[in-house]
């Protein structure tokens, strides 16, 4: 089983390092990117191989992930339709806000296996929380497809309608959470401790209350209240939030996330 990956950006270079990381075979992936220095980075550290041009690495392959950013996507599906009408590679897209049927209408086979896969940055540590769909894929290329993404994290089947709001949750939700900790940090270092301190401390913290809720299969309101003493400081902080509408603009910015998804589909 050979996997291309065209596009070794962010998250296609995540998802490699995350294969490569779980003991996949770098002599089973080949590779091809326009930025020549992020290909040999790739090449010294992998000895993976890397292609020359669309048709060497499309050729080469059974899977083909196809990790460019969704502006170019379009574009680079009409300079490799007559590769992928000839070789049939199954192709794996991880662009944000591009429909299976966008895909077909830039292609001239339509029989072609398309999976749509929509993971997260945490793959590079392969802790990525991703989704998928799929059409024209038999049974045991799922299996496989499914086996090689749990390499990088969990995976959740997602009916297509439904991909908008798992990227606000999964895809996009990492950068919020980087904001919330930073956040924590900055009120601590306002305050008088030393940032990266502040920082490290808010990161375990934040793992280990992820880990606790995940365990202890209780409601968030219900740890939420084993924490709060009456008349304590968490009660006093979890009131200075919900005065400043907390909950309601984290719901707003998924609610927009969702919409600007959308959009991009359109």
């Amino acid at each position: 089983m050979n996997i291309g990956f065209l596009g070794i950006g962010n998250m296609g270079g995540s998802i490699l390092k995350g294969f490569l990381s779980n003991g996949l075979d770098a002599k089973n992936i080949f590779i091809y990117d326009i930025n020549f220095n992020k290909v040999e980075e790739f090449k010294k550290m992998f000895s993976l191989n890397v292609c020359d041009n669309y048709e060497q690495l499309i050729k080469n392959v059974d899977y083909l992930i196809v990790a460019v950013k969704p502006d170019i996507f379009v574009k680079l599906l009409e300079d490799i339709n007559l590769y992928l009408q000839k070789y049939n590679p199954i192709i794996i897209s991880i662009a944000a806000g591009i429909s299976i049927n966008n895909i077909y209408s830039k292609l001239d086979n339509k029989s072609l296996g398309i999976v749509r896969v929509m993971p997260n940055i945490n793959a590079e540590i392969c802790l990525s929380t991703s989704a998928y769909c799929y059409k024209n894929v038999k049974d045991e290329d799922i299996k496989k497809i499914v086996t090689l993404l749990e390499n990088i994290g969990s995976v959740f089947y997602m009916p297509e309608e439904k991909f908008s709001i798992f990227t606000a949750i999964a895809g996009c939700s990492p950068a919020y959470i980087y904001l919330f900790l930073d956040s924590i940090a900055k009120g601590a270092q306002k305050m008088g401790l030393n940032k990266k301190e502040a920082i490290q401390i808010a990161i375990d913290v934040t793992i280990g209350s992820a880990n606790m809720l995940k365990k202890s299969n209780k409601h968030p309101w219900e740890l939420i209240d084993n924490v709060c003493s009456p008349g304590g400081t968490t009660i006093e902080g979890i009131c200075t939030l919900e005065k400043n509408s907390f909950q309601q603009i984290i719901v707003e910015a998924i609610e927009n996330t969702i919409k600007k998804d959308i959009l991009l589909n359109k």
